[in-house]
């Protein structure tokens, strides 16, 4: 009896012995904010700038601007930063799904569970295996406001790096006026 009581025990103890490697959980979503810091290095190190469009309520404005510093690029890329799916907190939080490859060009759409979380749909389009496009749509709501953004990055055809991204919106809020959105922005070397 006292054997069985020392073999129950040390099975206990060898059982409950959890090694850090065997947490590790494979399940990711797309790593954007990743993708954007890679790019950023090699963004300043061609000395790239951006061709910006902006139109705001029916007024268009074009500026040329020359970011030097990590800081600059990620202010300027700070939406798709925030639409960054892969965080702990949104584990779980997409449904994934794959779509086949139709004329070489194929999908990986995330879709939220919920209507509270903020990025609405994340979608990966591939052609020919090689990232193109990357479509982002974000809804925030509540009594008094309701925001509505489109976000797209777009990739030279080899699939390494950001040639542009546009930026489409919308917000109403009570006792404000609505305001319509639109950027567009070319990367230039």
């Amino acid at each position: 009896m006292r054997n069985l009581s020392i073999i129950i025990i040390l099975a206990l103890l060898v059982g409950c012995n959890v090694r850090p490697e065997d947490n590790v959980t494979t399940d990711s979503y797309f790593n954007l904010e990743k993708l954007l810091n890679q790019e950023i290095e090699y963004l300043l190190s061609q000395n790239a700038g951006l061709e910006k469009s902006l139109t705001s309520n029916g007024i268009r404005e074009n500026t040329n601007f020359q970011p030097q510093t990590k800081d600059d690029w990620e202010s300027q890329l700070s939406l798709f930063f925030d639409a960054n799916i892969d965080k702990p907190g949104y584990k779980g939080a997409f449904y994934e799904e794959q779509l086949s490859p139709l004329s070489g060009v194929s999908k990986t759409i995330y879709t939220a569970k919920s209507s509270k979380t903020a990025v609405r749909t994340f979608e990966c389009l591939y052609s020919d295996d090689l990232l193109s496009q990357i479509n982002i749509q974000i809804g925030e709501k509540n009594m008094i406001f309701t925001s509505l953004k489109t976000l797209k990055l777009y990739f030279d055809p080899n699939g390494e790096h950001i040639i542009g991204f546009d930026v489409e919106g919308q917000e109403n809020m009570q006792l404000k006026e609505d305001m319509e959105y639109s950027i567009q922005a070319v990367i230039t070397y």
